[in-house]
């Protein structure tokens, strides 16, 4: 169950994929616009139910889950699948690299019962609002009298995790928190892909940041979950915005900043303002 809710946390960006992403580019570079165009969906999801009014159920969760899934699967059809691009070695090596990388930063968080520190502690107070409330509520009554307005996006997936997983809300927020600590390094590859228009010095740094670095492996025990979301969506942003400055943007990929960019806005101050 844990698998599929990952993998039902990436249907969104999926579908986005299968009719706007790019097929001429770095399989792992697409990879990273998933994740982080999945993300930024979900997040801007809840807002839009929240500000109708409305809220999640299994029932509606459900309906979201299979229309994402169909878009993608018709967007797929519709469009071919670049098959040499994904049977291409360099995509499966990376995807290697990438389970090697959630198992290290898994077995760092092995001994640890619940997330550590005393951020962690807001965090599953906002998670349990949000799932007790179906969705984002406006403020964190009965527990505390303030409203919500703490980096959304983070507490958003986590609380959907948290309801597709059946994990409990800390055991679910320290695996997902484990698996956002591993996509910086995808992210930081797309970045240095942008940036220096070759694999082998973005991988240089991927590998820097998922296993020799002390940050980001240190947020595990900060328990800076919602910095780290932060921190995946930022440098998917900012190639994102190098591709279209250096070449002619593409269709969607406007949306695809916008998308983005809105991602990074509401998942944290500090990765806004940078």
């Amino acid at each position: 169950m844990t698998f599929l809710a990952c993998f039902a946390l990436l249907l969104p960006g999926l579908a986005w994929w299968a009719w706007l992403g790019r097929r001429d580019q770095d399989p792992l570079v697409s990879l990273g616009e998933v994740v982080g165009v999945s993300f930024a969906i979900i997040t801007l999801l809840a807002e839009g139910v929240f500000l109708l009014g409305g809220s999640f159920t299994p029932f509606n969760i459900g309906c979201f889950l299979v229309v994402f899934a169909v878009l993608a699967v018709f967007g797929m059809i519709k469009r071919g699948i670049d098959l040499p691009s994904i049977y291409h070695h360099h995509l499966w090596i990376g995807l290697v690299a990438l389970g090697l990388v959630i198992a290290w930063r898994l077995f760092q968080a092995k001994d640890l019962l619940l997330p550590n520190w005393v951020d962690s502690q807001h965090h599953t107070l906002i998670i349990r609002a949000i799932l007790e409330n179906g969705g984002l509520p406006q403020n964190l009554l009965p527990y505390l009298d303030v409203p919500l307005y703490y980096h959304v996006g983070f507490h958003t997936l986590a609380g959907f995790f948290t309801a597709l997983s059946g994990l409990s809300i800390g055991n679910a927020m320290l695996t997902l928190g484990q698996v956002l600590n591993a996509l910086i390094g995808l992210s930081v590859y797309a970045l240095g892909v942008a940036l220096f228009e070759d694999w082998r010095p973005a991988a240089a740094a991927a590998l820097l940041v998922s296993f020799a670095t002390r940050m980001p492996a240190y947020y595990l025990s900060w328990g800076r979950y919602t910095l780290i979301t932060g921190m995946i969506l930022l440098p998917l942003t900012l190639a994102m915005a190098l591709r279209m400055l250096y070449r002619a943007p593409r269709k969607g990929d406007w949306l695809t900043l916008a998308l983005l960019t809105a991602g990074v806005l509401l998942s944290h101050y500090f990765t806004a303002v940078l």
